[in-house]
């Protein structure tokens, strides 16, 4: 499941002594955590909650490891540097192309299933960093920076289109300074299993 349709009421499995669960009852259960994970992402906003940061390189344009939310809530988690081939900036008389991060799953694995097919045992979420034109970027991709070329065919860096992580249009604007410290107190306490005297992560 990609994302969770509002309109949809909450579903999930009814587990009970001796009941034979089938994979679609699995995935029932894993959607519904998912689901309701998206919308509770969905109330601190979307955009670049840290890193991801856009630099020119020799081996190309590069994309600092990062997380953002995309704005159906869903976690774009970039764990180890993307490089995107420089050759792809065009000319600077072809105009300026935007480096936008979209949320994509790729099998893990696969294997034979029973009638012989393959079948996938498990998924990675790995989101896919292309270039494209202004405005042609799938409404929920999120801009990380804008690229042109100048005359002399060095590429330029425009990340004021960038959006920091906050609340939807209408809501209170939250720096990119705030947001990324809030998701860096939460996540770091996190990973470095600080806890509660209940042991519970702590609430940034």
């Amino acid at each position: 499941m990609s994302e969770m349709a509002t309109t949809d009421p909450p579903r999930r499995t009814s587990f009970r002594t001796g009941r034979l669960l089938t994979a679609d009852d699995l995935r029932v259960e894993q959607e519904y955590h998912r689901g309701m994970r998206y919308l509770h992402n969905r109330l601190h906003g979307h955009g670049v909650a840290e890193g991801l940061e856009v630099t020119v390189e020799q081996a190309g344009v590069s994309v600092s490891p990062g997380l953002a939310i995309d704005a159906h809530g869903r976690e774009l988690v970039v764990t180890a540097l993307r490089v995107v081939d420089a050759t792809a900036v065009p000319a600077l008389t072809d105009g300026p192309r935007d480096l936008v991060l979209t949320w994509a799953e790729v099998p893990r694995l696969t294997v034979p299933g029973p009638d012989g097919e393959e079948q996938c045992t498990g998924w990675d979420e790995e989101p896919q960093v292309t270039l494209v034109a202004p405005g042609h970027a799938a409404p929920e991709a999120l801009l990380l920076a804008r690229l042109a070329r100048d005359s002399d065919g060095a590429i330029s860096v425009d990340t004021s289109g960038r959006r920091p992580l906050g609340p939807a249009v209408g809501g209170p604007a939250t720096s990119t300074v705030t947001a990324r410290t809030r998701w860096r107190t939460r996540f770091g306490r996190l990973l470095t299993g600080a806890t509660t005297h209940r042991g519970r992560p702590p609430l940034a």
